[in-house]
């Protein structure tokens, strides 16, 4: 079982300090289903760096007892027993694991914000400490490979390397000519100005998990791949033969909650799809302050029941919402904090719960009821949209250190909803329920589902004026980077690599949102946007 009780939980609406334990329960086994590919929330870097903490001779390796320790000292005040690890052996891509699956069971707990934090507050400054790529994680790596000592690579060796971590192999034959073999200097050199010269193709990350991998033994690489079989090399997607999109902008023009990016968001997105993707205007539906059809909660409904009526295998639906997103109560004790993500329509304050769109809503239309083989994604640019639509494999967590000064996309809850809180948390407990239910019915190969969200669950995302312009930071980032493009050119982009570019683009311009990526298997990071492959 796993175990974890605090004296003071971080809970919304003024909660009060609260003695709370949770344990394993016969109801909670149904994330034993979960779909095989899962994604991180923790970067590699971030993983390498907390293990190193509790890694005092630097093997790469901790046994139970050292695990546990490092997991009370991390979530202090938190005590959290994680006894059903006892007797293994953790590396620092088990360790990752362990406190993902913590994270994602109890969010009450905020496991990894927390694990966060402690790195920041006890990061020690070192010559190297800023770069992506540290010396003493890559001389990990070298090591790896140089068997005999003698302070060189094999060329061959180094291709297996590159080959494992699906880079194109090209990269390292257009770097500089090689007589056979690498030192540690060049081998350095290599891989920091391959990550320099392309962002898109997250070097940095993946050279990081990579290591965090090695405790548990080297890799089987193949040091002589066909060239011509470049790992890097994804399947184009074919052409959808529909195009539909729902694109919904909300400023709250005349309210006490106004913003004043969502509509140029809107906008925005509309003629990315047009110029870039190929939507016809005619299967674009747009919903703002300023059409006729109003983005109302009846409306916005009906725009989703319009976007996946009559679609078939192969085709592609876009749904995008700028505006302001929220939490309600969960009252039916499904969730273990009490609380629902919620999109705000324009008429929201009428009706709290008769007029928000719900993340369970959004699960059930895209998950359940749009047939096998229809592609969707989802563009969430709003406050606590990190899960909203619940799916299983998830990609980058990190809590923000500092408070934006530009406004975000997040609208308060009337207060009378506290004590509703208060309720649904309760009610999960006495039904068992202290853990989020990611489980999913068959087994997800033919849904085809990747969703985009402005900042993760605990933060909030910014409305701002960039480049002379009001909009929202995700959807900036997002069209800014497929727009600039990758190796591939402009608005060619894989998943995967373009959720990096745009963690890039927010962290320059100073913003501390962290957009998400989820999908319903692994594999589908690697799928080109909208299908607009080279």
């Amino acid at each position: 079982a796993i175990l974890a009780e605090t004296a003071q939980p971080c809970l919304p609406f003024g909660r009060s300090p609260s003695l709370v334990r949770v344990a394993q329960t016969p109801a909670m086994q149904r994330l034993a289903s979960r779909l095989p590919g899962q994604a991180h929330f923790l970067t590699a870097k971030d993983c390498l760096e907390a293990f190193a903490f509790f890694d005092s001779d630097g093997s790469g390796r901790m046994e139970f007892p050292e695990m546990q320790e490092a997991f009370n000292k991390m979530l202090a005040p938190a005590r959290v027993n994680i006894s059903a690890y006892k007797g293994k052996t953790f590396t620092p891509a088990k360790f990752r694991t362990t406190a993902e699956r913590c994270h994602r069971k109890y969010p009450q707990y905020d496991v990894v914000g927390n694990m966060m934090k402690f790195i920041k507050e006890n990061r020690e400054k070192a010559d190297d400490d800023d770069a992506d790529i540290t010396d003493k994680e890559l001389r990990k790596l070298f090591d790896t490979y140089d068997k005999d000592r003698s302070g060189v690579m094999s060329i061959h060796e180094l291709v297996g390397v590159w080959g494992y971590l699906r880079l194109p192999f090209h990269l390292i034959m257009d770097a500089r000519a090689m007589d056979g073999s690498v030192s540690f200097e060049e081998f350095c050199g290599l891989i920091r100005d391959i990550d320099a010269a392309h962002p898109d193709l997250d070097v940095d990350e993946k050279i990081n998990t990579f290591i965090a991998h090695l405790g548990a033994g080297p890799p089987a690489i193949n040091t002589a791949p066909h060239m011509a079989n470049d790992p890097a090399g994804a399947a184009g997607d074919e052409d959808p033969p529909k195009k539909k999109a729902l694109l919904v902008g909300i400023n709250y023009v005349g309210t006490s909650c106004a913003l004043g990016g969502c509509i140029n968001d809107a906008n925005n997105q509309k003629a990315a799809l047009m110029e870039n993707f190929g939507f016809a205007e005619e299967d674009i539906r747009m919903m703002t302050d300023d059409t006729d059809e109003k983005p109302t909660a009846a409306n916005i409904r009906a725009g989703l029941e319009w976007l996946i009526e009559g679609a078939d295998a192969g085709d592609y639906l876009f749904f995008a919402y700028s505006g302001h997103g929220s939490q309600l109560p969960c009252k039916d004790g499904t969730e273990p904090d009490g609380k629902n993500e919620i999109l705000c329509p324009l008429d929201l304050h009428a009706d709290w719960y008769a007029n928000s769109i719900r993340d369970d809503y959004l699960y059930d239309l895209f998950y359940k009821r749009v047939p096998d083989g229809v592609r969707c994604l989802c563009v969430y640019d709003c406050c606590h949209s990190g899960t909203m639509a619940d799916l299983s494999c998830t990609r980058v967590f990190k809590p923000p250190w500092e408070e934006s000064d530009v406004k975000d996309r997040f609208l308060e809850p009337p207060e009378e909803m506290a004590a509703e809180v208060e309720a649904g948390a309760a009610a999960a407990k006495e039904n068992g329920v202290t853990q989020r239910d990611t489980s999913f019915p068959g087994d997800g190969s033919k849904d085809l589902i990747w969703t985009i969200s402005g900042c993760q669950d605990n933060q909030t995302s910014a409305d701002a004026t960039i480049d002379g312009q009001r909009q929202g930071a995700c959807t900036w980032a997002l069209l800014s980077a497929l727009k600039t493009g990758g190796r591939n050119g402009p608005w060619k982009y894989q998943y995967e690599s373009l959720l990096g570019e745009m963690r890039k683009k927010l962290k320059k311009g100073g913003y501390t949102q962290v957009p998400g990526m989820a999908t319903t298997e692994e594999e589908l990071f690697q799928r080109f946007y909208l299908a607009n492959s080279p």
